[in-house]
């Protein structure tokens, strides 16, 4: 519910501003002064705020609040934040850093704007009071100068900053802001039309980040006069570092895992030293260029070896007086393995006084814990802080290289949060954004927010289905499943119009992307969006796992409205799916293997792993199709994300305990490799933390341990622990309906209890009972008997 404030919420803004003249991104900053005297009733001040496009706040000088949360304009949030803690009798100050991304120009592709700017606020209303001024100093480095050796300009938030000296203490009380301007309203509606607002206002739905102070845990390597013990002793205990006049120094620190923070860099004097600031996830094999107008090969082998070099984003501070003392603070969250600071003191030494960060992430609370030995329980844990690190305002691909919110990333991203905690907040928020996103096609948008116009992948869009479906297991909400179905029946609609007249599904808009995954064999060299699909698709206009994925999402959408009770739709969408699997198996299976393609000659484990689980094949045809799958060397390899599916057809067909120790490999290969999250794919050196790839913690939950629902909302919950896999282990597992506790050990039984009562299907060696568990009461299962 909107409440009636927002509709009469003042934006302000500063005047002479020309949007044509923000080429990336530039920022403001805006200040108010007033009186407070606080009565003795009074524990709490909530003031609502939000900016376009993105605002730091500060409460006499302490920060107060980052925002606002990721959104589109139909839906645009607004934080309330408490300042009764920041505040003092008599004078203070409420102060905004405002990053505007220009509404003509790419901007960060994660970031909606609309065409106007502003600052809201209420409680210290937003009016003519405030003061403001452009932040010219400050500014995003264009497009002209980005590194296309690390890809496209995703982010377009890395800085050049030259400290101004004017500006010092902008956010304190006390500061003279009599040279600023007045702030004006951006929004004037024509008198007599019916104009509204360009921000529709809604509360902030998730909590807000936190930033958890943190420090660099070592020195990798150096160079100049300055000594490791001197530079470890200034990141560990803030011991000063002094640069001398005219020299050049470069320190190389890590900390122990891939991180996502708020760089600050605390120094003082050093008049017109410049410091680089240069953040990666790993050291890499020498390109022998620093940057490249196009992307290039890059290679990436064991992730602690430092004697390559390092290529990512960089910050660049000047400093302009020597009499002052310095902080520089990038506006956006950095993504960092390893930090480079490279200083060069020019006319006067500089200090170095503190380099540290504030680790940010969505504050999602684990319930569920697994002790499953030293092998397992280290993949669990990097999948953890791979999650963490993708989990920001929205589900996010990477956070080093795009921070942008996928559909098919997201929907596992959301199922293994499931698994995780009770709390679903941001995964009702991305149900949300995606249904906003829906076009008159019927698809939802494959990449949203996004502060441009992407293209489209229209396979994306069957993985919303599998959102719903997955909400619907874990939670049982029936207004969220009836809610997202119109959504669900658009998107179904649009892939049964493009049915050919083989009964398959055909060709997409020309303008889209039909990505599937990242292969090799389907690497078109040049030409990206001719890839990442079999050749199939290219010659005939139609690639069977195409066909095969629409009918999965058929599948989950026939549950969906049967739960709901749309039983007449269900069927529709049965009889749907019973056509694809007739047209796929007459059109695209030969020889025992399912073809890619009609009449084509190339295969793939994705179109064999989705015949099994669209049961275009079943029984024990889908097992030695399976057995074939894993074995058959030349079949195009499924990649990180879509080995997530492949165990899910191993798991259909009765193989999972067989499959398990091969199939987890990958992810022993990236430990081999030192890695600390789970990279995006195997072949590309892109992004080595990608939420997609942390698919372990499902295999551990509903696989090793076995806890799943039975039913929706888990008012029956299955248990069938895969114990031959592990001779001894220990886990408690969120469900809605209480935690779960299992162990095991190699010559004892199951030991089952949960925290509430609830019915339960326990599943021992291909063996199925239905038991009660009574709240805090344990239950010994052995392979035979059950005991009390």
């Amino acid at each position: 519910m909107v409440s009636p404030w927002t509709k009469s919420a003042q934006w302000i803004w500063t005047p002479n501003y020309r949007e044509e003249d923000i080429h990336n991104g530039q920022y403001f900053l805006f200040r108010k002064n007033f009186q407070w005297t606080a009565p003795t009733s009074i524990r709490k001040f909530p003031v609502h705020v939000s900016a376009d496009t993105r605002y730091r706040l500060y409460v006499n000088g302490q920060r107060a609040s980052f925002g606002p949360c990721k959104s589109y304009a139909e839906r645009w949030h607004y934080e309330t934040v408490d300042i009764f803690p920041y505040l003092k009798m008599g004078g203070n100050v409420i102060s905004a850093r405002v990053l505007r991304y220009s509404s003509v120009e790419p901007g960060s592709s994660s970031i909606i704007r609309t065409e106007l700017p502003g600052l809201m606020g209420l409680s210290v209303s937003t009016d003519e009071t405030w003061r403001c001024v452009e932040e010219t100093n400050r500014q995003i480095i264009p497009y002209s100068e980005w590194n296309y050796i690390l890809g496209p300009p995703f982010l377009s938030n890395h800085e050049r900053v030259a400290e101004a000296q004017e500006l010092t203490g902008w956010e304190l009380p006390g500061y003279d802001d009599s040279n600023w301007v007045r702030a004006i309203f951006p929004f004037r509606p024509a008198k007599m039309l019916p104009m509204t607002s360009p921000w529709k206002l809604a509360p902030r739905p998730i909590p807000a980040l936190p930033e958890k102070f943190g420090r660099f845990d070592g020195v990798v390597k150096c160079q100049g006069s300055i000594a490791q013990d001197q530079w470890k002793s200034f990141i560990k205990e803030d011991g000063a570092v002094v640069v001398p006049a005219g020299e050049t120094v470069t320190v190389d620190i890590e900390v122990s895992s891939l991180t996502t923070g708020f760089i600050t860099l605390q120094c003082s004097g050093g008049k017109g030293s410049k410091v680089i600031l240069h953040y990666a996830e790993c050291y890499e094999k020498d390109l022998g260029v620093d940057i490249a107008p196009f992307p290039k090969p890059r290679s990436k082998s064991n992730r602690a070896d430092s004697s390559g070099r390092l290529y990512g984003i960089k910050d660049i501070y000047t400093v302009c007086d020597g009499q002052l003392e310095h902080t520089f603070e990038p506006f956006w969250f950095r993504t960092f393995r390893y930090a480079q600071l490279k200083i060069t003191a020019s006319e006067q030494p500089l200090t170095l006084r503190s380099f540290t960060f504030r680790e940010t992430y969505y504050p999602l609370e684990i319930t569920t814990g697994v002790q499953s030995g030293t092998e397992l329980d280290n993949i669990w844990n990097i999948s953890l802080t791979t999650l963490q690190n993708c989990r920001h305002e929205t589900y996010e691909d990477c956070p080093f290289y795009e921070q942008n919110q996928f559909v098919s990333d997201s929907r596992l991203q959301m199922l293994f949060t499931y698994q995780l905690s009770s709390d679903d907040r941001l995964a009702r928020k991305t149900l949300q954004e995606y249904h906003a996103s829906q076009g008159p096609d019927g698809l939802v948008k494959a990449q949203f927010p996004t502060g441009f116009r992407s293209t489209q992948i229209p396979q994306f869009s069957l993985y919303f289905v599998a959102m719903v479906y997955d909400h619907m297991h874990y939670f049982a909400d029936t207004s969220v499943a009836r809610r997202y179905l119109s959504t669900i029946d658009g998107i179904l609609n649009h892939f049964d119009e493009r049915i050919n007249e083989l009964g398959l599904v055909g060709r997409f808009d020309h303008d889209t992307w039909p990505f599937i995954d990242w292969v090799p064999e389907w690497s078109v060299p040049g030409k990206i969006f001719e890839s990442c699909m079999p050749r199939a698709y290219t010659t005939t206009g139609a690639a069977t796992f195409n066909s095969l994925l629409y009918t999965v999402a058929l599948m989950q959408a026939t549950e969906v409205c049967t739960f709901v009770g749309r039983n007449d739709t269900a069927q529709e969408y049965t009889a749907r799916a019973d056509a694809l699997r007739s047209a796929v198996n007459r059109h695209c299976y030969e020889d025992g293997l399912y073809l890619d393609g009609p009449s084509t000659k190339e295969y793939s484990q994705h179109s064999q792993v989705f015949a099994i689980l669209s049961e275009s094949t079943t029984g024990t045809a889908a097992k030695e199709l399976m057995s074939r799958t894993l074995e058959d060397k030349s079949l195009a390899k499924c990649s990180y994300s879509m080995k997530f599916y492949l165990f899910r057809a191993v798991e259909k067909v009765g193989l999972y305990t067989q499959a398990f120790d091969n199939l987890i490999d990958p992810w022993r290969r990236m430990i081999a490799d030192n890695l600390t999250t789970w990279a995006e794919f195997e072949q590309n050196a892109r992004s080595d933390c990608h939420g997609w790839s942390a698919s372990p913690v499902h295999e551990i939950v509903t696989q090793v341990f076995g806890i799943s629902p039975a039913l929706p909302g888990f008012k029956k919950i299955r248990i069938a622990p895969k114990m031959d896999l592990l001779e001894s282990a220990r886990g408690t597992f969120f469900t809605p309906v209480g935690d779960v506790s299992l162990s095991w050990t190699k010559d004892g039984g199951l030991e089952v209890k949960a925290t509430a009562e609830v019915e339960a299907e326990i599943i021992l060696d291909g063996v199925s009972s239905t038991q009660r568990l009574e709240k805090e009461k344990a239950i010994v299962f052995s392979r035979k008997t059950v005991r009390c």
